[in-house]
């Protein structure tokens, strides 16, 4: 008798991936390969799931940003604000300026 039985099977990312491919081969008996593996149907679709997931994030990720941060929204709303303040006293510097600058050529 077989001791796993009833326990849930951890897989590693490799094994994900082998079955993701094993079952996404055109004509794969995917319910042999299930068995196979000691896998329900439902814990299939999860993998199918991870591997679009991981793959989106992949290939929506910029290569030229080595170092990506995550922050918080709280934080973000907080970043997004200061650089709000930041650009309207910008725009007033840049009005001042080109006010001293008509006045210097007026001169």
């Amino acid at each position: 008798m077989e001791e796993n039985v009833g326990r849930k099977k951890k897989l590693s990312p490799e094994e994900k991936w082998r079955i993701f491919l094993e079952t996404t081969a055109p004509g794969a008996p995917v319910g042999e390969i299930l068995r196979k593996h000691g896998i329900y149907p439902g814990e299939l679709t999860k993998i199918r799931k991870q591997v679009e997931d991981g793959a989106k994030k992949e290939l929506g990720r910029n290569k030229y940003l080595k170092n990506r941060q995550e922050v918080s929204y709280a934080e973000h709303e907080k970043l997004k604000a200061e650089l709000g303040a930041k650009e309207k006293a910008l725009a007033e510097m840049s009005q001042e300026y080109l006010l001293i600058k008509k006045k210097v050529n007026l001169e």
